[in-house]
């Protein structure tokens, strides 16, 4: 039997309501996270290989999304830093628009070259794939990654083969806050994706307009 790895990204917070880059700032989730957050912890608890280990990014918004999981499926988040974002650098805070107003080239080339004193996609990858090639998954085991948007898509392009500047201009896999992708991984360690980017269980969310 295959183990199952299911990345998650974060609940929304006011930095994304707002379209600012929040890279490393330790941001809280909204209110909107939190329903986020409990709809997701929901739906792992029903999955029917219910999750067996919980990993967490560091970051205030990770582990307020991870925290719910735990509650509903009584298993310890492991907190790391390893999960983070990409560390946007001086441009953490500001917004797609006043970035491109600072420095119009330096934002085109990014995320393959980092910001000033930020991350490229190559360094986040790199980190990303470290913290995955030391999980040691076992058969029959449902690891659930409670990460960020860059940070997951930099592992999947790893991890599937994408091309990364491709997979980038696609949008491709994009994340919107708690959607989900399961990986199923053989134990040879063969790696395809049963689900991607599914957020399916905003839909109450998305009816009430909370």
């Amino acid at each position: 039997m295959s183990a199952l790895v299911t990345l998650v990204r974060h609940g929304r917070t006011a930095h994304n309501a707002a379209g600012r880059f929040q890279g490393w700032v330790d941001i809280p989730l909204d209110e909107s996270g939190h329903a986020q957050a409990r709809l997701l912890a929901a739906r792992l608890a029903q999955h029917e290989r219910p999750p067996t280990r919980l990993y967490t990014s560091d970051l205030c918004r990770a582990r307020q999304t991870a925290a719910p999981i735990e509650e509903a499926l009584h298993i310890n988040a492991v907190v790391t830093p390893q999960l983070r974002e990409m560390n946007i650098g001086t441009w953490e805070g500001l917004t797609f628009t006043e970035i491109a107003a600072l420095d119009a080239a330096a934002f085109e080339a990014w995320p393959f070259q980092g910001g000033p004193d930020g991350e490229s996609m190559d360094d986040v990858a790199w980190r990303v794939r470290a913290f995955y090639d030391a999980l040691s998954l076992q058969a029959g085991e449902h690891v659930v990654i409670v990460s960020h948007g860059v940070t997951i898509t930099a592992l999947l392009c790893t991890l599937l083969g994408w091309n990364t500047r491709e997979a980038w201009a696609e949008r491709r896999g994009l994340h919107t806050n708690t959607a989900m992708t399961t990986l199923e991984v053989n134990v040879e360690g063969g790696v395809s994706c049963a689900l991607l980017a599914c957020d399916i269980h905003l839909e109450t969310l998305r009816s009430s307009h909370i």
